[in-house]
């Protein structure tokens, strides 16, 4: 039998022994007042208090005696409280409104962004997106002008929220995008230094995150240093497990994106198909995700400048950039409404319970009223018999 601690000092008086009934308390009367004098009355001195400049007496905390030798000690009662605790507050639900664009260092981040706004903001009809803030607009525009006369944009170099109303079709959705610098993407996820508020603030979207797209540049793992492929294969995998890992995360679309298409066209056939290459580079991603939808996009083709230097051509056609928002939007349409039919579902089962136990709780009912009247009936009949017997008697 488990002992609780008590911080009652043990009774100093001596037990009964065995077999004789515990001594009951004798009270002693309070001695009466004399004749012609009051009762005294009960005085309550008053704790004493401290003298000046001295502080009030703190109270002494006794610690624990220490088990006895051969004893194990006393487990804290602490942790099966926080155990109880948390089976009865369920997980808490997360909003899911953010559509996640991971990469990690010069992956093509901003310039698919800001390509993609650029296209579905001039688009007339289909999937079109808007900014929510003037600012937000002018950033991304701004970038693709850049792109647009020659020039690469510069390095991100913090966190930029960036919101924005998508239509589809007349399907309007309010997502929430965001543009971070690479480098915060590995000590996220393969460092694991997460006391940075930069890293806090990518995982608190990515732990937000309605869906992800996936950006690799194939050349990475064809003729990338060693740390750039472990960001690739391992910071990817650690990030598509860390949303799984969340609460409602196993649902969250993911979406492969393989980058800079028209450079690095020979690199992926060298593999065969863009499928063998994924296999052959990213199988334990493959592995984690187990289905995985995988996209071939360029934003910008490039061409060679007067220093040697490559350069986004002002004549380049955006190939497929679209396809990996839309392949997300679509799985999230399907999950909504699995989601809600699931909730109809429910809705309609919980109806029909209602419905069983209202008509059991009315046949209760009826039973009732039919056994008070049937006890009504037999007590009549009982009344009348007595009285006729009364009768005949007299």
């Amino acid at each position: 039998m488990n002992e609780w601690y008590s911080d009652q000092e043990p009774d100093p008086r001596p037990r009964p022994g065995e077999g004789e009934a515990p001594a009951e308390p004798v009270l002693e009367p309070l001695p009466q007042p004399g004749e012609g004098e009051a009762p005294a009355e009960l005085v309550l001195e008053p704790l004493p208090q401290p003298g000046e400049g001295e502080t009030p007496a703190e109270p002494v905390l006794e610690p624990l005696p220490p088990p006895k030798e051969g004893e194990a000690p006393a487990e804290p009662v602490v942790e099966p409280l926080l155990d109880e605790l948390a089976e009865i507050q369920p997980l808490r639900r997360v909003e899911r409104d953010t559509i996640v664009i991971l990469g990690r260092r010069r992956a093509g981040k901003t310039v698919y962004l800001a390509t993609l706004y650029n296209s579905l903001w001039k688009a007339l009809s289909g999937l079109t997106m808007k900014a929510l803030a003037g600012p937000t607009h002018k950033m991304l525009t701004g970038v693709a002008d850049q792109l647009h006369r020659g020039y690469w944009p510069e390095a991100t170099l913090g966190t930029r929220q960036l919101e924005f109303e998508l239509d589809d079709h007349g399907h309007r959705r309010v997502v929430v995008a965001f543009d971070y610098s690479g480098e915060d993407f590995r000590r996220a996820f393969v460092d694991e230094e997460t006391e940075s508020p930069e890293v806090q603030k990518l995982l608190s979207y990515l732990h937000r995150a309605a869906a992800v797209i996936l950006l690799i540049d194939p050349a990475v793992a064809a003729t990338g240093k060693h740390d750039e492929v472990v960001d690739d294969d391992f910071g990817m995998v650690q990030a598509v497990q860390r949303i799984r890992e969340i609460h409602g995360g196993e649902d969250v679309p993911v979406v492969l994106a393989l980058t800079k298409a028209d450079r690095n066209r020979e690199i992926i056939q060298s593999a065969g198909t863009k499928r063998e290459f994924i296999l052959r580079h990213y199988p334990a991603l493959v592995r984690t995700l187990g289905k995985l939808t995988v996209f071939t996009i360029s934003a910008v083709q490039e061409t060679p400048g007067p220093d040697g230097v490559a350069h986004p051509s002002p004549d380049s056609v955006p190939i497929n950039i679209e396809k990996p928002l839309l392949r997300c939007l679509e799985m999230m349409r399907r999950s909504d409404d699995r989601k809600r039919k699931t909730a109809a579902r429910k809705v309609a089962e919980q109806a029909q319970i209602d419905q069983v136990r209202a008509e059991e709780r009315a046949l209760v009912a009826y039973h009732r009223k039919v056994a008070y009247l049937v006890a009504g009936i037999i007590i009549i009949s009982l009344c009348v018999y007595a009285l006729i017997w009364i009768l005949r008697t007299d």
